[in-house]
């Protein structure tokens, strides 16, 4: 699970791409929009035991049957058209910040450490999905892999992410997705954002720590979605979004989580959105 628009984290920066709640549309709509709002409870920062409360917000849409999202700091586009098929192939670009240690941490020992630039990360996805696949014809399994490369010179690292999601109506105006996902790091990555220096260090009384790239954390994530106007796919809904992440290997044993914080990462979201 992510942690992560200007100044504020919004409220979708700790879900994963496929977990990012999608709300079911007409399928006879070739272009629609949803606006949403809310608040989010997220960790200080990756590996924090200190949690925070973020407002924020997700803007998503369809134009020409083109899919997009700006949800939380990341861009995606959909560069291949929805045409309604029971099997549906997704790529296109994926542009986001990393805001991950850039402020607002709470724990003395890794604020110490100092803050940390804005990173930003320039990649794309691809994925496919299985319409109707158990409960009814709108139900949908997705599998998909994202891939970002900083530009910005931040960590001079990428970061890969698998995702598996299903989603499926419980009713008309009821929607659940459940998505399981793992964060793939480069070294540059690992080392800035769970590394000390000698000279941190010494700045914070945290043991010096180096560490190689690798898998950083597997996350699990629950979305539901409930029409306040009789039908999910336009007009107002309340959305509420759960999940839990668990650092791994030299991630979770770096000093800036063992020491200062926790493996254990979890993530709650409440609020509005309106699709028209």
């Amino acid at each position: 699970m992510r942690i992560l628009l200007a100044a504020l984290p919004l409220i979708l920066i700790a879900a994963p791409l496929s977990a990012q709640p999608r709300l079911p549309t007409a399928s006879e709509d070739r272009n629609n929009l949803t606006f949403g709002l809310g608040v989010a409870v997220t960790p200080s920062y990756a590996g924090s035991n200190d949690y925070q409360l973020n407002p924020g917000g997700i803007i998503r849409g369809k134009v020409a049957d083109f899919n997009f999202s700006l949800q939380g700091p990341r861009l995606i586009v959909d560069a291949i058209r929805d045409d309604d098929r029971k099997i549906d192939v997704q790529a296109g670009p994926v542009i986001g910040l990393n805001l991950n240690r850039v402020n607002r941490i709470q724990d003395a020992q890794v604020k110490a450490l100092g803050d940390l630039d804005l990173a930003v990360e320039v990649g794309g996805y691809a994925g496919i999905s299985w319409n109707g696949v158990l409960t009814s014809r709108f139900d949908r399994l997705s599998l998909s892999l994202s891939y970002q490369e900083d530009v910005s010179g931040v960590h001079r690292s990428h970061i890969w992410r698998p995702q598996a999601s299903y989603g499926a109506p419980l009713d008309r105006s009821s929607f659940v997705l459940l998505s399981v996902d793992a964060t793939i790091v480069g070294s540059g990555f690992a080392r800035t954002y769970f590394g000390v220096t000698p000279d941190g260090a010494a700045a914070s009384g945290l043991a010096a720590y180096d560490l190689d790239g690798g898998v950083q954390d597997v996350g699990l994530n629950l979305v539901g979605i409930r029409s306040l106007s009789g039908d999910v796919r336009r007009g107002w809904a309340a959305f509420a979004i759960g999940g839990y992440s668990r650092l791994l290997g030299d991630f979770a044993d770096s000093p800036i989580v063992a020491d200062a914080g926790s493996a254990d990462q979890f993530f709650g979201a409440l609020g509005l959105a309106y699709t028209f």
